[in-house]
């Protein structure tokens, strides 16, 4: 098969960071309003490595991973930066809105690793043109997700693996992302059984 007629969707995902241990109603919404229904709802995890976020979004913190039904061609995560960036604008305190409420790090995840976009250069990331770096955070490896030896602090102890498992296993089931170019179904991440 030549490389012009097949594409390889991958899961897009969302770390997202807000205050308290459950997950808020409003975020969900947003975020589903934004990207479409959720396929899987990862579990919150205290975010104490670092007070990076404490001045802007003050303490209590929660960080957890969330996948989405959608399935994107990972060339086009850079406007999905654009759209995680706008949401976090809108969902700003009100009475400061220069302070995130929410921090949403959208980023993508095909059967070998788990990719977030970013707007800052790094020794270790790849530009990806439109002021775009991409940073690989983590491998998949023998039934494991491993950190990069760059990856940030939560990452590396990756309380996140149970759920990025569960994901990995879903998006596997569904196709792992094949399809072919033309397919009607390639837009909405469905997959006939002749695609697995």
């Amino acid at each position: 098969m030549k490389a012009s007629q097949f594409s390889e969707n991958a899961q897009l995902l969302a770390f997202v960071l807000q205050p308290g241990p459950e997950w808020l109603p409003e975020v969900i919404d947003a975020l589903e309003r934004t990207w479409g229904s959720i396929r899987h709802k990862g579990k919150l995890f205290p975010f104490d490595q670092t007070p990076y976020y404490t001045p802007e979004m003050g303490k209590g913190l929660y960080r957890g991973v969330v996948s989405f039904e959608k399935e994107i061609p990972p060339e086009t995560i850079a406007l999905e930066k654009e759209r995680s960036n706008a949401l976090e604008l809108t969902m700003a305190q009100a009475a400061h809105p220069e302070a995130r409420r929410v921090n949403i790090d959208i980023g993508y995840m095909d059967l070998d690793k788990v990719v977030l976009p970013s707007y800052k250069r790094g020794p270790f990331k790849l530009y990806a043109g439109g002021g775009v770096w991409l940073d690989m955070l983590l491998t998949y490896a023998k039934g494991q997700f491993h950190p990069t030896a760059w990856a940030f602090e939560d990452f590396k102890r990756n309380p996140y693996q149970h759920d990025l498992q569960l994901i990995r296993e879903k998006f596997k089931k569904m196709g792992g992302g094949k399809h072919e170019l033309g397919d009607e179904k390639s837009n909405s991440g469905n997959v006939s059984s002749r695609d697995l």
